[in-house]
């Protein structure tokens, strides 16, 4: 292999390896994440420091951090964070901040475990964020990089999982619960062994425990009977009670008095009406609520009159009809069916029981017993425990039937009280009950009513079952003539205020025997879940008898007592007090509107006065919200002697109005940010005010903000009372409390929102607070530092308003951003400074304040009050712009003068200072010393008031010089000292350079987006963005700007380095697969087939003109001829392509930025002749093939255009090379076909052609550059 061509190979395998690493970076087997130790070893990487949008320009320099991790034994043994590239001592103190102080990275995680979740779980200091955020970056990518600790020995659990798998296969019933629960308890360390694998030992240890455990089960005895609560249906209750008509289920269409249908048997109880206080009437029974949307919502118990808890544990508000599920879906009930009794003791034979659950609700023992309804005296339960036995009360057995249906024996008197943990109760004596025989009514369509109104309240919650006996006219109680069983909501009825209601219905299930009227002597006995049954005997006389008569009817006391309901206002009640009157008057005007009886009128406006009796006034409670206020009405009354108002502050940027960090405690209401309209703050809500003409803002809002800066875009949701940042104006969030600080709001005479003086908690004083007040600045006419404000108590995002307040009582309000900034950093104009950051300023507030003397500061937060008393700052008088006022002409400095501008007032004494300079002012002329120890450069000149009444004005001017002292040395690629110069000029000229000039584009040397490419020894930073990438032999023409310096210093920079001449490749079959290709017609084929064809034509092209290598050009070839080989004949209706002209119309474009003048008159010619056939296949748009054709042939004239003065063409597939500059040798003949003449070519006019193919195919340099990636992935 010849010299230059094995050297030509090796940089060729030298660059794609760079280029493999540069995609591919080495990563560590198993890389550590989240809690993984990372290996012993010492783990390095560097980032860099970099300003934020908050930081000013010149305020610091980036530079970069390298970060070393050192572990050992698993933990953080050492950690060292260097600064390096760009460092400055004034970085300091926040450098070390974030490093080595108590709060920094080293302080906090030396010794901890060395994962990742330690180094995310380092705070970034608050103070040194930029800082810190870099050096956490670094020490992720660092311990990202580490490679995981070894783990430990393998541990063989194969026999611990045979012992846990044998475990799940065993069922719990089968053995004694002891054993049992032994064996769960080995169960569970076994489960944690397998899962840990700490050793083999632990899991020998483990599955040798379990195994003991299985061996040691006791079989369980099989149980006879399983014991439960069910619920039963009233047929099935009473059907073995011996009770009137037993069993039986009919229903009748007879209305009773009241209009409702209790006329049948052992019915279900049905309501339509939404009136009566359903609550109350199913304590101890199955109730299912049917809805108009289908749905059957079946009733398990009742928390308050309005919800309910359903049987699957969810709940529902319920209305006067109207349910609301939890996701607040609303439907409407329709009816409301009592079925049955819901915990009903039963015993079932054991091979029974699987079937019994399949019919009936079970609740086994151990599980939960819920129901009743807490109001007055009557009570409600939850939480009790099922333990259902042979000897609990009211036991029934079920027995199952041929036909697969059970039978229920009568209940049995039992010991026990069916409850864990509680002794069977007893029930008070019929007087402590309050037994009271009703005077004959028929309120609820009854004919005979006793009522308990004592102490009936647990003995009502747990009632179950009604049973009677009449004795007619037997006192002794011996011989019954009749039974009758009732039915809750149909007999049985509770009262929150009257009591327990039981009731006979002539009905079905309750027929007086022939012969009697229901006088005489009477038992009601009450069975009750956890209380032994309990009979009560009366007699019923005439006067307690409801007859069958026909009476007028008067509502003359149902109207008053409607009328009284009417006349009250529900703000001065308690809302559980009010409801509950609401109920009883919806039930009285339902009455009135349909009279069933005097009974049932009376009734109901009995219950309607009880339940106005039983109102309960409400406490007048404040009202406290947090509310937008516009800045003008919040400040109104804090700014005293200032009546102009505070404006809203109108933004150009959009994006730090709507970011909470910056603008935290304002609101807008506009989503684009275009302005901050005010305060969001706790008011205290006067009662003149209408808070439902405003928008509430509820814990369930969201608002999704996303802003763009910096080129970063994000995205924030803000939840319940953060969203009042993006809201309405007086939009509120209600308070649950009263805050330490509000504003009252009251309604004036004209209907607008007044606010007073903040309230409530006394502001708190800051000391270690000092300010500095600066007449100069880049946000407003003046600018206010405070310096130690407390970081815990005051920052950027909890500021909600600043009043800055004089010494003649004068108060100035701030707004966010263009006032406040940051928490500690105030600026406001005046009048002169018109806009700040493309922000407009609003001037008029503050335009007083010149000449007067700050004294104190107060802040208003989201934490509290604060004021701060500072020492006198006088603020002194501007008068116009800086601009206006004085202006000095820039000179040269061998001058020794210039002119100067002045427009002062007349009591202005001035004083001229410049730094560096030793100037005099007489008239309109600024005098120096035109000496040769002046440098040239940017100079200040300050004008001072010797009175000390109007501001400093700054003014700056530039005194140059012709002379250069720099050169630029092409051997060491640097600005040296110039001839006839000195190191100390060059040192001023190199300070001084603003910009640098590359090929015609400008990149400023400081400030954002600033670009190094002289660095600070005038060396020239090769790898700078605008040589980055560049070919070798690549020239730049480079300007240096720098100030005070008129003469322009440029030079020439060319990319150093030997070109690679290309190793002979063969590219014959290449070229015929292409010349095949071409030769086709796209109209032949099928649209997707070609499509395929063109994608690897494409291909073949590029590695035709790249030759990288004969392997990439063989692929390519056969690529290609695998793409005609599969080619489709299109079908005669396919549609036509549409024709692409985006490769030609660039083609045109090249072209027509040629010169002629640079080119011989030969080439010349025959460029313009294929630029008119590209112009004409451009406009006709033929077809596809038409339009490739000719752009490739103009690329082609293009690459074979030939320069004049040099006889060398631009690009080109055939012709010769131009004379290389250094050696004068000329280059070899390039040559498509196949032969052993040399591959050689110009590396300059290579290049070019590659970038002129890669254009041609609409993709740019970028494109070349992806192009080559792929190939060293291939490689």
């Amino acid at each position: 292999m010849k010299k230059k061509e094995m050297k030509t190979k090796v940089m060729a395998v030298a660059m794609s390896a760079t280029m493999a690493a540069s995609i591919c970076p080495a990563v560590p087997a198993m890389a550590v994440t989240k809690d993984q130790v990372a290996k012993d070893g010492t783990y390095m990487k560097t980032a860099h420091v970099t300003r934020t949008e908050d930081d000013d320009e010149d305020e610091w320099n980036e530079y970069d951090v390298r970060v070393a991790l050192t572990v050992k034994d698993g933990k953080f043994s050492d950690i060292v964070v260097t600064p390096e590239n760009g460092y400055e001592s004034g970085n300091d103190s926040y450098f070390n901040k974030a490093y080595s102080k108590s709060k920094g990275i080293k302080s906090k995680l030396a010794g901890q475990s060395a994962t990742e979740d330690t180094i995310n779980s380092w705070d970034t200091v608050s103070t040194a964020t930029r800082s810190s955020d870099a050096i956490k970056k670094a020490a992720l990518e660092a311990i990202q990089s580490a490679p995981e600790a070894s783990t430990a020995a393998t541990v063989d659990t194969a026999a611990l999982e045979a012992s846990i798998t044998k475990v799940k296969a065993l069922k719990e019933s089968d053995y004694t619960a002891e054993t049992w629960n032994t064996l769960k308890t080995a169960l569970a360390s076994a489960e944690t062994a397998l899962a840990e694998k700490k050793s083999q030992d632990t899991v020998d240890a483990a599955k040798k425990n379990l195994d003991s455990a299985i061996d040691n089960l006791k079989a369980a005895v099989k149980e006879e009977y399983k014991y439960v609560y069910a619920g039963l249906s009233w047929a099935e209750y009473w059907a073995a009670e011996g009770v009137q008509a037993a069993g039986d289920s009919s229903s009748s269409s007879e209305l009773d008095t009241k209009g409702e249908s209790d006329k049948g048997a052992f019915d279900v109880v049905t309501r339509a009406t939404v009136n009566h206080g359903l609550h109350r009437g199913s304590y101890q029974c199955a109730a299912t609520i049917e809805a108009e949307n289908g749905k059957f919502y079946e009733v398990s118990y009742w928390t308050d009159s309005k919800t309910a808890v359903l049987t699957d544990g969810k709940t529902i508000t319920f209305d006067r009809g109207a349910i609301t599920e939890e996701d607040g879906t609303t439907t409407k009930m329709t009816k409301y069916d009592v079925t049955g009794l819901k915990y009903v003791p039963v015993k079932v034979a054991t091979e029974d029981y699987e079937a019994f659950c399949k019919a009936y609700k079970v609740v086994e023992n151990g599980g939960e017993l819920a129901g009743g309804f807490a109001e007055n005296k009557l009570q409600s339960y939850k939480g009790l425990k099922a333990k259902v036995t042979a000897d609990t009360n009211g036991l029934k057995t079920a027995t199952k039937n041929a036909d697969g249906t059970f039978s229920f024996s009568a209940k049995e008197t039992g010991t026990e009280s069916g409850i864990e943990g509680q002794k069977l109760k007893t029930a008070p004596t019929a007087e402590e009950a309050g037994l009271t025989v009703k005077e004959a009514k028929g309120s609820y369509g009854e004919f005979l009513r006793v009522d308990l109104t004592g102490n009936y309240g647990d003995l009502g919650a747990n009632m179950q079952s009604v049973k009677w006996t009449y004795y007619g006219d037997d006192s002794t109680y011996t011989n019954a003539k009749a039974t009758y069983g009732t039915k809750f909501a149909a007999d049985n009825w509770m009262h929150k205020s009257m009591g327990v209601q039981l009731g006979l219905t002539k009905s079905l299930r309750c027929t007086l025997p022939e012969g009697t009227d229901g006088t005489g002597y009477w038992t009601i006995t009450i069975s009750a879940l956890g209380y032994k049954d309990v009979t009560y005997n009366f007699q019923a006389t005439d006067e307690n008898i409801v007859k069958d008569a026909k009476e007028e009817i008067s509502t003359t006391n149902l109207e008053a007592a409607i009328k009284k309901a009417e006349s009250l206002t529900e703000s001065d009640y308690t809302a559980d007090s009010w409801a509950a009157m609401q109920t009883e008057l919806q039930e009285a005007k339902d009455e009135l509107k349909t009279p069933h009886s005097q009974a049932t009128v009376d009734e109901a406006a009995s219950h309607l006065n009880a339940a106005i009796e039983a109102l309960a006034k409400a406490e007048k409670k404040e009202t406290y919200v947090l509310m937008n206020i516009p800045y003008a009405a919040f400040y109104r009354s804090e700014t005293t002697n200032n009546d102009v108002d505070v404006d809203v502050f109108t933004s150009a940027t959009k994006n730090k109005t709507r970011t909470t960090g910056l603008a935290g405690g304002s609101y807008h209401e506009n989503a684009d940010g275009s302005q901050i309209d005010g305060i969001t703050f706790a008011v205290k809500v006067d009662t003149s005010v209408d808070l439902t003409k405003y928008k509430e803002v509820k814990d369930t809002d969201k608002v999704d903000i996303t802003v763009t800066n910096r080129g970063q875009t994000s995205t924030t949701t803000l939840e319940g009372k953060d969203t009042l940042f993006e809201n309405e104006t007086y939009a509120y969030y209600p308070l649950t409390e009263a805050p330490a600080n509000y504003k009252e709001v009251s309604m004036d005479k004209d209907g607008k929102l007044v606010f007073s003086e903040v309230k409530g908690k006394k502001a708190e004083v800051l000391t270690g607070v000092t300010a500095e007040l600066l007449t100069q600045s880049s946000y407003g006419d003046y600018q206010l530092n405070l310096d130690g404000l407390p970081e815990d108590k005051i920052a950027s995002s909890n500021v909600n308003a600043v009043v800055v307040k004089t010494t003649d009582g004068t108060a100035y309000g701030m707004r966010h951003l263009e006032n406040i900034w940051r928490g500690n950093e105030l600026a406001w104009s005046t009048g002169y400074t018109e806009s700040v950051h493309g922000c407009p300023t609003s001037s008029a507030h503050y335009a007083s304040m010149m000449g007067k003397t700050i004294d104190s500061i107060e802040y208003y937060t989201t934490n509290g009050l604060y004021t701060i008393d500072v020492n006198d700052l006088y603020v002194p008088v501007k008068f116009a712009k800086t601009e206006d006022a004085v202006k000095v002409a820039d000179a040269d400095i061998s001058a020794g003068k210039t002119a100067i501008e002045l427009n002062l007032r007349d009591d202005f004494d001035p004083e001229y200072t410049v730094e560096g300079l030793n100037v005099k002012v007489e008239g309109n002329v600024l005098t120096f010393k035109a000496d040769s120890s002046i440098n040239p450069g940017k100079y200040t000149l300050t004008v001072k008031d010797k009175n000390g009444k109007y501001a400093d004005l700054k003014t700056t001017f530039i005194l140059s010089t012709t002379d250069m002292p720099a050169t630029y040395d092409a051997d060491n690629k640097k600005l040296t000292v110039a001839e006839n110069s000195n190191e100390e000029a060059f040192n001023t000229y190199i300070g001084n350079i603003t910009s640098v000039n590359v090929n015609g584009t400008d990149y400023a040397a400081s400030g954002r987006g600033s670009v190094k490419i002289i660095d600070k020894d005038g060396t020239l930073v090769t790898d700078a963005a605008p040589f980055k990438d560049a070919a070798v032999g690549t020239e730049f023409q480079i300007t240096v700007t720098s100030t005070g310096y008129t003469t322009p210093l440029t030079f020439t920079y060319k990319v150093p380095g030997e070109t690679p001449a290309p190793s002979e490749v063969d590219t014959t079959k290449l070229a015929a697969a292409i010349e095949k290709a071409e030769g086709l017609n796209e109209s032949d084929y099928t649209k997707d087939s070609w499509k395929a064809l063109q994608s690897e034509l494409t291909k073949a092209k590029s590695a035709l003109e790249a030759k990288e290598s004969q392997d990439t050009v063989d692929k390519a070839a056969d690529s290609l001829n695998k793409a005609i080989d599969a080619l489709e004949a299109a079908t005669p209706d396919e549609p036509t392509k549409e024709v692409s002209t985006d490769a030609l119309e660039k083609a045109i474009k090249a072209a027509g930025a040629l010169k002629e003048s640079d080119y011989t008159a030969d080439s010349w010619k025959a460029l313009q002749s294929a630029l008119a056939e590209a112009d004409t296949a451009l406009k006709e748009k033929k077809n596809q093939d038409t339009v490739d054709k000719a752009t490739e042939k103009l690329n082609k004239a293009i690459s074979a255009l030939v320069k004049k003065d040099a006889g060398q063409k631009v690009n080109g597939t055939n012709g010769t090379t131009g004379t290389s500059g250094k050696s004068g040798k000329t280059g070899s003949t390039l040559n498509t076909k196949s032969g052993k003449a040399a591959k050689t070519v110009d590396p300059s006019s290579m290049f070019a052609w590659l970038g002129l193919a890669v254009t041609s195919l609409g993709a740019g340099i970028g494109g070349f550059s992806l192009k080559r990636k792929k190939r060293e992935d291939e490689e």
